[in-house]
């Protein structure tokens, strides 16, 4: 009996080890997703200086939830807002999509980062709109034609990359609405 109970024990204290581990990761994980969420607010309120403030402590965070590998399932949604935040940070200063290496995250937090700017990007077109700047609306419409049709052939199962179909169809609705937008603002002014 003593040495199940010991058997038992030694499992018991490595469980309790990966415990604080993943209490820690979750953590940093909560922090990195509230963290994204400010620096795309700071973006849409053209504190881009903030932003950036904030995309440094987050690239810290992202980095350090990669050195838990063990962990990478639940820490998928924090690099997904991440890599959202990472993204449209460039679309607004530079007008360009950042690469995947650049965003420094995995092939699946890229693409699903990606569909979720979408939304961003579709805030950021009726914000232009309403300041009467049409060029750079339609530029950012551009981006998420660009966007689209680069993921457009991405079709994988369910089980491979979750929740990506549907994102893509949210997508495709926020493109087309933007679109629809566009249209509509040129013919009021046209008037």
């Amino acid at each position: 009996m003593a040495g199940l109970e010991s058997e038992i024990s030694a499992i018991s204290k490595s469980l309790t080890l990966k415990q604080k581990r993943f209490d820690l990761v979750m953590e940093k994980s909560r922090e990195l997703v509230r963290l994204s969420g400010v620096i795309i607010t700071k973006l849409h309120n053209d504190d881009i200086s903030g932003a950036e403030k904030g995309l440094v402590q987050a690239k810290k965070l992202s980095k350090e939830l990669s050195d838990y590998p063990e962990f990478d399932y639940n820490t998928r949604q924090s690099q997904q807002e991440y890599s959202e935040a990472r993204i449209f940070h460039a679309i607004r200063t530079s007008g360009r999509i950042p690469s995947r290496t650049a965003v420094g995250v995995d092939g699946e937090a890229y693409l699903m980062g990606m569909m979720d700017v979408f939304g961003e990007l579709k805030r950021e077109i009726i914000g232009e709109l309403s300041k009467g700047n049409v060029k750079s609306a339609r530029s950012y419409h551009r981006i998420m034609v660009e966007m689209f049709d680069s993921t457009r052939s991405v079709r994988f199962a369910e089980a491979v990359l979750q929740g990506f179909r549907r994102k893509q169809d949210v997508a495709r609705i926020q493109m087309e609405s933007s679109a629809s937008e566009l249209l509509s603002f040129s013919k009021k002014a046209e008037k």
